[in-house]
């Protein structure tokens, strides 16, 4: 999931040195306007410059239609692959089809047929066929050793994606999608604490939620109308930066959410390695454990179960391992020992797991 991120960052940063050139060359053809300027200019280049100068409107007009368009692709893709991916994943961790999340096995089917029908009509664009999808059905319901799931049934759309449709995407997977639970993510607590004026997310009432993350369903409508070729309002290259921040913010908002839900899966099903309640915890950030059996290396993953149903885990790679004051790069423990772990976040007497993902 984090290389969907990294190609929605990597989209991003192009849209968001576009927007900062455009900035710049308008800078550039007030400078050259000026008196001082005019005179070191050749003719042509006095005629040129008046033509881009006229053109003004046009160009803002351009930019934004440019920004606003690439944005919103940006952030329907990075929903579609995110969540494939998301299914995919969790596929890859449990045994059995039937270990799946109760809601994923129970729209499954329904969503596969609407996947049929979608590439039967060729309304569907990509290299999915009819038999692929049955047979990928078959591996799930016949109780096959290897199953293969309809990952792309579960984000089938016709049209854009706005907020509800993302939720309602979440909901079919089985993950709260709750408003409350996307605003308190550290990205988006952030995003409001810097903004103008400030606001801290947890004080915000229930019904002024939605409001909040109004910005989504704004972006895609402004892309409907500009795609209708109507561009009533143009936003400055400033503001289309904050909505650059803003959708950065809810990507990831969405990749913590289903990070969370990874995490629970992987722990249910055994796949990481208790570690505990650390024995002491110093500066806040180093949990101290003992163990007759442990292995772990610097770069390794620990998730902290929290308890708090709306961010019930929290991670960090390994940063420092020390044994008697002694560092070391990876510790293979198989008699009792004593061992602290510097990790990223606020250490508590959290059950902690290593090697989640």
């Amino acid at each position: 999931m984090k290389a969907c991120v990294d190609s929605f960052a990597a989209g991003l940063s192009d849209l968001k040195l576009f927007l900062a050139n455009a900035d710049r060359e308008t800078e550039l053809v007030k400078s050259l306007r000026s008196e001082a300027r005019q005179s070191s200019l050749t003719p042509d280049e006095k005629v040129l410059l008046i033509e881009i100068a006229r053109a003004g409107t046009a160009k803002r007009q351009y930019v934004y239609a440019v920004a606003i368009i690439g944005l919103y692709g940006l952030l329907e893709r990075l929903v579609d692959s995110i969540l494939e991916r998301y299914v995919e994943l969790i596929s890859s961790i449990v045994a059995h089809y039937d270990d799946l999340p109760e809601l994923i096995r129970k729209n499954h089917v329904p969503l596969s047929m609407e996947l049929l029908k979608a590439v039967n009509e060729d309304r569907h664009r990509g290299d999915l066929t009819v038999s692929q999808i049955i047979s990928n059905l078959h591996s799930c319901l016949s109780s096959a050793n290897a199953f293969r799931i309809n990952s792309h049934a579960f984000v089938l759309h016709r049209g854009n994606i706005k907020l509800g449709k993302i939720r309602d995407f979440m909901n079919a997977l089985g993950i709260d999608a709750s408003l409350r639970r996307i605003t308190v993510i550290p990205a988006f607590e952030t995003f409001f604490a810097e903004a103008d004026p400030p606001r801290d997310v947890k004080t915000v009432q229930d019904a002024e939620l939605e409001l909040m993350l109004a910005p989504i369903d704004d972006l895609v409508d402004q892309r409907n109308l500009i795609a209708h070729g109507i561009i009533d309002d143009i936003e400055t290259v400033d503001l289309l930066m904050v909505r650059c921040r803003f959708v950065t913010a809810f990507v990831d908002a969405l990749h913590e959410l289903l990070q969370q839900e990874v995490w629970r899966i992987e722990i249910s099903h055994r796949n990481a390695q208790p570690l505990g309640r650390p024995i002491r915890v110093f500066n806040d950030s180093i949990v101290c454990f003992e163990s007759n059996k442990c292995k772990i290396a610097v770069g390794d993953r620990i998730v902290a179960a929290t308890g708090d149903p709306l961010l019930p885990f929290r991670s960090s790679q390994v940063i420092n391992l020390e044994v008697n004051r002694v560092r070391h790069q990876e510790l293979d423990i198989t008699t009792s020992t004593q061992f602290g772990a510097e990790v990223g976040f606020k250490g508590s007497s959290w059950n902690l797991f290593q090697n989640a993902r």
